[in-house]
């Protein structure tokens, strides 16, 4: 990374990482690492559809996505909302740079603050390291994802935590578990679907092949930082 590339990601990461932000999400890793032992205790670790259950459950349904919210609606929110953004502008980048320096400072607070708390809980769920190993691949595909989902809409609307929240939970967590078609343009059924294939546990949302929810992934990913790029340049600051 150049060197303005790094001090452009820790500008916006002092920005976003408030400490009020982090702690809340060290809480709630601690709570779900609580509750794993107290699951790991009743079940010794041997009952696989328990152990996926609870990494779902806390962590690609919970923590994952709502960090990625937090940190990613704020990354660039925050600025333009507060008048800010426009240093942003007046330093010597390419503003496509902007994107993926916030869309990187997101990346990084989702994975030290919701996917490894969730590859813990399963370690700690589960004795099969096949479960470790497919919570770690569902959690980082979701992580990236909604990091570049929630930056996108954070430039788009001041009420991007709003309109935000009501996509997680409206689309992702109701219209989108019912059935596959609907499912294909969900996160969260891809990232269960790579969970459940590198796990080899069955898992109700697992509908397609991962490699099929990969290439959704990547594409996702792609189309919503290409139209991030292309709101900065359409960007006027006020």
């Amino acid at each position: 990374m150049s060197g303005v590339a790094l001090t452009l990601a820790r500008t916006l990461a002092r920005g976003t990482s408030s400490r009020a932000r982090v702690l809340g999400f060290v809480g709630v890793a601690v709570v779900q690492l609580l509750v794993s032992f107290l699951v790991r205790s009743e079940t010794g670790g041997t009952e696989l559809d328990t152990a996926m259950t609870m990494i779902d459950g806390f962590g690609l349904t919970l923590i994952v996505p709502l960090s990625a919210l937090v940190f990613g609606t704020a990354v660039l929110g925050d600025p333009i909302e507060d008048g800010t953004y426009v240093y942003l502008w007046l330093r010597p980048i390419r503003r496509s740079l902007i994107t993926f320096a916030a869309f990187g400072v997101t990346l990084g607070l989702v994975a030290a603050l919701a996917v490894v708390p969730t590859v813990l809980s399963a370690a700690i769920t589960s004795s099969d390291g096949a479960v470790v190993s497919g919570a770690a691949a569902g959690a980082v595909a979701a992580a990236v994802a909604y990091s570049a989902i929630f930056v996108l809409i954070g430039q788009l609307t001041r009420r991007s935590l709003v309109w935000g929240i009501a996509y997680l939970l409206i689309f992702e967590q109701f219209i989108a578990r019912g059935g596959r078609g609907v499912g294909f343009v969900s996160v969260h059924s891809h990232a269960i679907s790579i969970m459940q294939e590198v796990s080899s546990v069955k898992l109700r949302l697992g509908y397609f092949s991962a490699t099929t929810s990969v290439v959704v992934i990547v594409v996702v990913t792609l189309a919503t930082l290409g139209f991030s790029v292309l709101r900065q340049n359409a960007m006027t600051v006020e």
